[in-house]
């Protein structure tokens, strides 16, 4: 099972409205929301396309400007 550590960058002020919309999301687990209006949150699916599609999803969600992969394990794929 790929589990990736990302960054999402939101626009000024819109971070904890973000967060609060990724966190229903199937998949994505937020760690917290730190200074410079950014989400610390993992993402996890049970194929390495689930888990892009899941990433591309995050572009779409209203108030992400940017998403960063920071941390990427895949090393139990057959």
């Amino acid at each position: 099972m790929p589990i990736s550590g990302i960054v999402v960058t939101c626009g000024t002020g819109d971070a904890d409205a973000v967060a609060s919309r990724i966190g229903t999301m199937d998949g994505i687990e937020v760690q917290g929301v730190v200074p410079g209006d950014r989400i610390v949150a993992v993402i996890e699916s049970d194929s390495v396309d689930g888990e892009v599609a899941l990433f591309s999803r995050l572009h779409e969600v209203d108030g992400v400007q940017t998403v960063r992969l920071a941390y990427h394990n895949f090393e139990d794929m057959e």
